[in-house]
């Protein structure tokens, strides 16, 4: 397994050389949205959907398929009554991707408070590390397209593969151009200078307040259903 200061794929010089490495700005929450470029034609529209959600029970009365039992039925109408709803996204319709960093964007897919837990599709533009981070909660990931590692591990995560990062963990990230990676993270994260002291933390309500502040800047409406 390397150690911190090895590649996993070449020198430290090459990989400087041929990927773009970023570390957060403690002002970066702030600051980033003032330095995009004024809002131009959107794809989206001028507004994101909040889609009301059908109780679980409607589904089922609505549907020619199903042949669930009146027991079913009835324990269906009390998981409408106590349980939270089932909740479709459309990646398409009910979100957009929005800037991290120069070469790296993500999409919010969901904020839920009582947790702390989000979860967000990370998408790279160009090769690139990102700065050293520890976890203060779980992770899980699953990647989709491309190829992604951590410095520290002797593992290249690609399309299908599963990762589990447990609470404490720290590590420095890579991916390649053109990743895309599906992230359900809980607690916070801190990230870190190159001589280990803290630069900044950031939760659920951080990144919430980037995606705010994008849909601001683009003359969006934000949408509040992605909190549930």
């Amino acid at each position: 397994m390397p150690s911190s200061a090895e590649s996993p794929n070449a020198s430290d010089t090459e990989n400087v050389n041929k990927s773009r490495v970023f570390d957060i700005a403690p002002d970066f929450i702030g600051s980033y949205v003032q330095s995009r470029p004024a809002a131009g034609p959107n794809p989206f529209g001028n507004n994101l959907p909040t889609r009301p959600v059908p109780k679980k029970s409607d589904a089922i009365i609505n549907s020619t398929e199903s042949k669930l039992s009146p027991l079913g039925n009835s324990e269906l109408a009390l998981a409408d009554k106590y349980s939270s709803p089932d909740v479709y996204i459309d990646g398409e319709k009910d979100t957009c991707w929005h800037p991290f960093t120069d070469n790296l964007e993500w999409k919010p897919m969901r904020f839920e408070t009582r947790t702390g837990t989000f979860v967000l599709v990370l998408r790279i533009l160009e090769d690139t590390w990102l700065g050293k981070h520890r976890h203060r909660g779980s992770v899980s990931a699953v990647t989709l397209k491309g190829q992604w590692n951590y410095k520290e591990y002797d593992w290249v995560a690609k399309p299908g593969d599963y990762v589990v990062e447990n609470p404490g963990t720290i590590h420095t990230l890579h991916m390649t151009k053109g990743t895309k990676v599906v992230f359900t993270i809980s607690g916070s994260l801190e990230f870190f200078h190159d001589d280990g002291t803290l630069k900044n933390t950031m939760d659920i309500f951080s990144y919430a307040h980037l995606y705010y502040e994008h849909c601001k800047k683009q003359r969006l409406k934000p949408n509040d259903g992605l909190w549930y």
